[in-house]
């Protein structure tokens, strides 16, 4: 797997992994602030080869959730159709079809 920051744009590309008996191979988890946001505070995950499970861990509430309308991000890209969760402090996290969210609380 890659991660690659487009100008702004998060873009995660996985290779093809081979069947593995457990059933958490596919996900990853990330804290929200390992991800960087554009200039406008917006994060794009994409990951055109497949199925992703991408396990968020944040302290930040959820303000909105749901499909962005008609939208530019600062690099360009659009995000009409995408789903997305919204974060209190205004950042947003809009993600494509085949990767799947999980936000969870950090754990002390």
């Amino acid at each position: 797997m890659s991660i690659v920051d487009d100008g702004g744009e998060l873009k995660f590309n996985a290779a093809p992994q081979a069947p593995v008996a457990n059933a958490d191979a596919d996900h990853i988890t990330l804290s929200l602030n390992d991800l960087l946001p554009d200039s406008n505070g917006e994060i794009v995950v994409m990951n055109p080869q497949g199925h992703l499970h991408l396990n968020i861990v944040t302290d930040l509430q959820i303000s909105e959730s749901g499909v962005a309308d008609s939208h530019f991000t600062a690099d360009g890209t659009d995000v009409n159709g995408l789903s997305f969760y919204a974060f209190e402090g205004g950042m947003r996290l809009y993600y494509s079809p085949e990767v799947e969210i999980t936000i969870a609380p950090h754990i002390a």
